[in-house]
């Protein structure tokens, strides 16, 4: 079985400092490798055609061409299909828009703390692996858990939340076409019903659940839920 390959980065930032950090902090992470370094528009365009980089991370300011400029060239024909991620200084939500109007997968504001370019990086990776089988028809779970992989924040996950046992949740209320109760679950997955329902308004908190409830013959509700 062949040796997974790493994620090459080219780096493009107008400020030698910056590129210097940054090649620091990918490199850092597993399974990235930085393979070049520009400074300039128009030679971030050449580097991307001589290395071939799976991942550009871009800086909105350069010298010669605007960085939005550069993310529509990459995204020509005549260039090595590659992803972007914009690192900008600008917070303005035009900025924002406009990047994700060029193709950006994320966007991150400058000075960017190392742990969250590793956390960025990472999702990156993650959803890149779930892309990987490119001919295989896909549900709709499943292209919603690889959107939420690439921009839901791990790190706002609580520690008494595993991320096993949150994605045995998930696999189990997308294997089901009605909602389920937290009992019901605990059965399905064999967990407790206090660690179902733990997890369940877990992921209802951050819009992966639909949870509401559901009233008997003795008018007591009873909450129910399905994957969104």
């Amino acid at each position: 079985m062949p040796e997974p390959r790493d994620i090459t980065v080219l780096i493009v930032d107008d400020d030698p400092v910056v590129t210097a950090a940054l090649h620091a902090q990918v490199n850092r992470v597993l399974g990235f490798r930085v393979v070049g370094i520009a400074h300039t528009g128009h030679a971030a365009l050449a580097a991307a055609r001589r290395f071939a980089p799976r991942l550009v991370l871009l800086d909105l300011h350069l010298p010669d061409l605007p960085g939005l400029e550069v993310a529509h060239r990459l995204r020509q024909p005549d260039q090595p299909p590659t992803d972007v991620i914009v690192i900008s200084g600008h917070h303005e939500l035009g900025a924002v828009r406009a990047a994700i109007q060029r193709g950006a997968l994320y966007y991150l504001v400058k000075p960017t703390r190392a742990g969250i370019l590793e956390q960025t990086l990472l999702r990156y990776a993650a959803t890149a692996e779930q892309l990987a089988a490119g001919d295989r028809h896909a549900e709709q779970q499943e292209i919603d858990r690889i959107f939420r992989s690439l921009h839901l924040d791990e790190v706002a996950r609580p520690k008494s939340i595993s991320p096993a046992t949150e994605q045995a949740v998930l696999d189990a209320l997308s294997s089901v076409e009605e909602d389920v109760s937290a009992r019901e679950l605990a059965d399905m997955i064999g967990i407790s019903r206090a660690t179902a329902r733990r997890y369940l308004e877990h992921l209802a908190e951050r819009g992966q659940v639909e949870g509401r409830p559901r009233y008997g013959p003795t008018g007591r509700p009873q909450h129910r839920y399905r994957a969104r």
